[in-house]
C-alpha cells in the first residue's frame, strides 16, 4: 500500500491532473470514479496505473479487477494519498491513468460540433457529453479552447471521451474535415430560427466562446446563422445550454428521417 505523498506514482498522477503538458507528452490522462473507471475497462486499452482505497463498493472492486485483468498496475493507498492524488473535491477512491483515446473519424462524416474557444471546463464537458447523447460523430475543437483532458472536463463529460472522435484542429484544416456539410453557426438573435433549419441533411453546428461568441474565423467558416427564439427578456444562453437544446433538435429531425 502506498502511505507516503511523496511517493513517485502520486506525484506523476498529480503532474498529470495539474498541467496539459505533462498529459500530451505521456499520452495519457487522469479518470476518476467507478463509471469512468467501467468506461476505461471497456474501452480495452490498459491502464497505466489504477490507484484505489481499501473501501471499495462491489461495484468499484469490479471495475478495478477489470482494469488489473486487462494488464493495469494496481495500487491500493491510503485515504490521504488519495486525496493528495486526486482533483476532486471529495475523492471516489479510485483512479486510473488511462491513454489518450484515438478514435477515428467516421466516415460518411454527418453530423459534427465544432467548438470554438469554450473557456470553461465544465461547459466544455457537459457540450460533450451532450454531443455524445445527441448522436454527434465528432467534435472540433479550435485553437484557444480549453483542453478537454483537463480533469475537470472530464468528470463533466461522464465518459464521452471514450465514444466521440475529438479532433484539435486549426482553421485551415477544418474546411477539409467538414467538407460536404451544412455549416451553421449558433448566433443570438441571428439568422433562421432553430427549429426552421433542415437538420437531416449532413451537417455541423458552430458553438463560440461564452462571452464573446463565435469569432470572425468562425464567421467565416460557418456563414449560415441560427438561434433559438427567446420570448423572455434573457439576452443569450449558456453555452452549453445552447448547445443542448440545437443538437437535440437536430437529433429529433434526425430520427425522424430514420423513422
Amino acid at each position: 500500500m502506498i502511505t507516503s505523498r511523496a511517493n513517485a506514482k502520486i506525484k506523476w498522477v498529480r503532474g498529470l491532473q495539474a498541467r496539459r503538458a505533462e498529459r500530451e507528452a505521456a499520452g495519457v490522462f487522469v479518470v476518476e470514479g467507478v463509471r469512468l473507471l467501467e468506461e476505461a475497462a471497456h474501452s480495452a486499452a490498459p491502464a497505466h496505473l489504477v490507484l484505489h482505497t481499501a473501501d471499495l463498493d462491489t461495484r468499484g472492486r469490479a471495475a478495478v479487477e477489470a482494469l488489473k485483468q486487462q494488464g493495469a498496475p494496481v495500487e491500493a493507498v491510503t485515504p490521504e494519498v488519495m486525496a493528495a492524488a486526486s482533483d476532486a473535491q471529495s475523492p471516489p477512491g479510485l483512479l486510473a491513468v488511462v491513454p489518450l483515446p484515438r478514435l477515428p473519424l467516421p466516415a460518411p462524416l454527418t453530423f459534427a460540433l465544432v467548438l470554438d474557444r469554450l473557456g470553461d471546463p465544465g461547459n466544455l464537458g457537459t457540450v460533450l457529453r451532450t454531443a455524445a447523447a445527441a448522436g454527434v460523430q465528432a467534435v472540433f475543437l479550435t485553437p484557444g479552447t480549453v483542453d478537454p483532458y483537463n480533469p475537470k472536463v472530464v468528470r463533466a463529460a461522464m465518459g464521452a471521451h471514450f465514444h466521440l472522435p475529438l479532433v484539435a484542429a486549426d482553421w485551415a484544416a477544418l474546411p477539409a474535415h467538414l467538407a460536404g456539410l451544412d455549416l451553421w453557426r449558433a448566433e443570438s438573435g441571428s439568422g433562421l430560427a432553430y427549429d426552421a433549419v433542415d437538420w437531416r441533411r449532413p451537417c455541423a453546428l458552430l458553438i463560440g466562446a461564452e462571452a464573446s461568441g463565435p469569432g470572425d474565423q468562425a464567421r467565416a467558416l460557418a456563414p449560415q446563422a441560427v438561434h433559438i427564439f427567446m420570448p423572455g427578456p434573457t439576452e443569450s444562453l449558456n453555452a452549453a445550454l445552447a448547445a443542448g437544446i440545437l443538437l437535440f433538435e437536430a437529433a429529433r429531425q434526425r430520427r425522424q428521417r430514420i423513422i
